[in-house]
């Protein structure tokens, strides 16, 4: 965010648990951030302030937020916006996207998306000052080409034009992104040498129907390797265009690296835990899923760990959720190191970890296997300089001995490993 500018944010959040911490973290950032409680109250509150962009939450009783998107357009008073969707509702930020919303984050059970929120923000504010930019730009265009020239070198995007598939010009930004120093090295060599192989084709045949049928290309992500080799994201797009009087083809692409990094980080947010690397608690259900279909298909025996640490809440209250964390970290090796690949270990929240066996002979091998997980984790820790000791308590069900649903053999499992911890540093599997 451009420190000599302060941005103005109106959020409309039902929730006004999420609504608080999103005000909190974007106050810290030097945003200034109003809350509507809903629909018709945002509305009411954008006629009678001045916000440079919208967080529209789409899920609200009065009002939701494809109705607000809908109602500020008809306007005319749309603002650069950004829905915000629960998982599963991705058709739903297309949508809005079609009806004129700028980019969109999915909310997540384990909050990350608030770390995203920024990095969307910051990328939907240069989105629009680089459409004004380019609006600028064209009008410019129609006066002069000499100022249109300038206009284009200014440019923070690469722009070239292409005559007969042959760089015939490229602004300073676009030379920097391709990773040459000065704007005549490009020069009647081809956009293709600089397209990865993968995209090559695609690339090559939008070209060709922007050369030969004078449609233009709209937006699309592709993959650029630069000078030097690197690989960068970039997303482009292209228009029929006269140069000295020859029929031409004008590119507009710019550096998308860092949106689809944040893409990646909240698809992994949405799945693993950050401290272990493991699998989450949404994740363990659709690997589970997958499992238990697989094992009705072939008659397989599976057989689900569920796992709890004791003494960990005491370790970490009297020592500190650093070495807490470190310790979790140890655990998590600890409990890899006894597993099969095939197997699928996954952390349910706190100090409670989940392991789905999969494909087993029978029930003494989950045994065998639980056993040498308690062996390994009730090990001494020597974290930063201290000696710590845990306890673990592992209860097991088995399909489709023991029930053949997701949720009834979690709950059998987790009845069995209450009835280890009893006793301490044991393994039991359910019984009735």
């Amino acid at each position: 965010m451009d420190n000599q500018q302060v941005i103005t944010i109106l959020l409309i959040e039902d929730d006004s648990g999420l609504a608080r911490l999103s005000q909190k973290k974007l106050q810290r950032l030097g945003y200034v951030v109003d809350i509507a409680s809903n629909g018709q109250e945002g509305l009411s509150m954008f006629e009678d302030g001045e916000y440079d962009i919208l967080l529209v939450d789409y899920d609200m009783p009065l009002c939701g937020g494809l109705e607000v998107i809908r109602s500020l357009k008809t306007k005319g008073a749309l603002p650069p916006t950004i829905m915000v969707t629960g998982k599963g509702n991705e058709k739903i930020a297309v949508k809005a996207i079609k009806l004129g919303a700028s980019d969109y984050i999915v909310k997540d059970v384990d909050l990350g998306y608030l770390e995203l929120l920024p990095i969307v923000i910051d990328n939907v504010l240069q989105k629009d000052q680089l459409i004004r930019e380019k609006q600028t730009m064209l009008e410019a265009v129609k006066e002069s080409e000499e100022r249109y020239r300038r206009l284009v070198e200014l440019a923070p995007d690469g722009i070239s034009i292409h005559v007969e598939g042959e760089f015939v010009f490229i602004n300073p930004a676009g030379a920097r992104l391709l990773g040459v120093s000065e704007t005549d090295q490009p020069l009647g060599k081809s956009i293709l040498d600089f397209v990865h192989p993968d995209y090559r084709q695609i690339v090559m045949m939008r070209l060709k129907d922007l050369e030969e049928q004078a449609n233009m290309l709209t937006w699309t992500e592709e993959k650029f390797v630069r000078f030097d080799g690197t690989k960068v994201d970039i997303e482009m797009a292209g228009m029929p265009f006269k140069y000295k009087g020859k029929q031409a083809v004008q590119l507009i692409f710019r550096d998308i690296t860092e949106r689809k990094m944040a893409e990646q980080r909240l698809e992994y947010l949405a799945l693993y835990d950050p401290l272990t690397d493991l699998p989450n608690r949404r994740a363990f259900f659709d690997r589970f899923s997958h499992s238990l279909a697989q094992a009705e298909r072939y008659s397989h025996l599976v057989a689900l760990l569920f796992i709890d640490l004791d003494h960990f809440k005491e370790v970490n209250d009297a020592l500190g959720h650093d070495i807490g964390d470190l310790m979790l970290k140890e655990v998590t090796k600890r409990l890899k190191d006894c597993l099969r690949k095939s197997d699928v270990p996954a952390r349910m929240g706190g100090d409670e970890f989940t392991v789905i066996l999969t494909q087993i002979a029978n029930t003494k091998d989950a045994e065998i296997v639980a056993r040498r997980i308690v062996e390994s984790i009730v090990r001494p820790y020597y974290i930063g300089g201290h000696e710590c000791n845990i306890g673990v308590s592992i209860g097991i069900a088995l399909y489709p001995t023991d029930g053949d649903g997701i949720e009834e053999l979690l709950r059998k499992a987790d009845f069995a490993m209450y009835n280890a911890k009893k006793i301490g540093n044991d393994v039991r599997f359910f019984s009735q």
